[in-house]
């Protein structure tokens, strides 16, 4: 069984600060009010109506955010499978003032600030709701809500959760490797990306870190055999690797034939048996329609993420193809935006665009808010 919902983060600003809607539910965590969609109804009419009914605020849509999926059971209908579809929702200072929980369908409301709502969030919250509220304070930093410093509201933690710190370089050495994992877990990166070879190096420096090793398979050119990609990916996580990224047969998705793409790509997800795998696109040598049509591949086969770039192709990522990528792949699946994210605003364009995970070598630089010239 399907169901449809659809919700949003709801916000007013009062000079020039925003102020974010939270709501306790239930079960006594942190959310966005959010509800099933009626018949005939628009998902934008089930928003707006789901955030009356829950809060009172009467609210405009401002931009839709991005979707999430996820499976419960349910005890007349069986299995579930939910879609949330979120926006960006605008109201002012009287529905503020008016503002009052709904107490049949949730526990209490409250707002606020952009840093106190992350902070609810990152406590209190669901982690599928993580992009879509982060997405939503980078949108709404983006028309000027920032501190009264001019500084950003988002901290460094909170982006280094959400980048790969990513060495692939063919003449790193055993010191390099060393201290990319040093740096990781001291900015608590997502993961440190590597080559096959510093995998297992990788796992024992980590250790005991809340830090995962990522690395690389069919790296750059995606050429390889399947059967050897498959290796790859067993060894790899033999070694020690909790995510694998794999680069797409780019020569047979341009020659038509969407069956070796497919099979390339479902050999290494079975052969990585439930660990993360993601498909690398390499998106500069792609026109829209490949972009489109490889992303659909990767989600057919049963990839966790589409990735933009190896960083040694025809460019790096785009925000453009980020957002193409978002929109093929839907709530399902992770977008991880690489090569050529180099400092902080590039990197929140990427996750305002729809990324979930950021490939950087220039992490610290991003985190910091420098400018990183460092390549892969």
């Amino acid at each position: 069984m399907k169901e449809v919902s659809a919700g949003g983060v709801v916000y007013f600003e009062e000079r020039g600060c925003p102020y974010i809607l939270l709501i306790e539910d239930r079960y006594s965590r942190w959310t966005l009010p959010k509800g099933k969609q009626e018949p005939g109804e628009t998902l934008l009419e089930t928003a707006l109506r789901e955030i009356e009914e829950e809060t009172g605020v009467k609210g405009r849509i401002i931009a839709p955010l991005n979707q999430i999926g996820y499976s419960y059971f349910h005890p007349d209908h069986g299995d579930v499978e939910k879609e949330v579809h979120y926006y960006l929702v605008e109201t002012d200072i009287l529905q503020f003032l008016q503002a009052k929980a709904q107490l049949s369908e949730i526990d209490q409301i409250a707002w606020f600030t952009p840093q106190q709502a992350w902070e609810k969030q990152r406590q209190d919250g669901y982690d599928n709701n993580h992009q879509i509220l982060l997405q939503a304070l980078l949108r709404l930093e983006s028309k000027g809500f920032v501190d009264e410093k001019g500084v950003s509201t988002l901290t460094q933690q909170d982006l280094a959760s959400l980048i790969d710190h990513t060495l692939l370089k063919p003449e790193a050495t055993a010191e390099q490797i060393d201290r990319l994992c040093q740096e990781a877990a001291v900015h608590h990166f997502a993961s440190v990306c590597v080559n096959p070879t510093w995998v297992a190096r990788a796992a024992q420096r980590l250790e005991g870190t809340d830090v995962k090793v990522c690395t690389v398979v069919g790296f750059p050119l995606g050429a390889s055999h399947t059967e050897i990609k498959a290796v790859e990916t067993k060894r790899a996580i033999q070694d020690g690797a909790q995510e694998i990224d794999m680069v797409m047969n780019i020569g047979a998705l341009k020659s038509g034939d969407l069956e070796a793409v497919r099979r390339d790509i479902t050999a290494v997800v079975e052969a990585a048996d439930g660990v993360l795998v993601k498909v690398i696109l390499e998106t500069g040598l792609l026109s829209a329609d490949e972009i489109r049509i490889a992303s659909e591949q990767a989600k057919a086969a049963g990839a966790h993420f589409v990735k933009t770039s190896t960083g040694f192709g025809n460019g790096g990522a785009t925000v453009e193809a980020v957002a193409l990528m978002r929109q093929t792949v839907g709530p399902d699946l992770g977008v991880k935006a690489s090569g050529g994210v180099r400092d902080r605003k590039t990197a929140e364009a990427m996750i305002r665009a729809g990324a979930t995970r950021i490939g950087a070598s220039a992490s610290i630089a991003i985190v910091t808010g420098g400018v990183g010239n460092e390549g892969y």
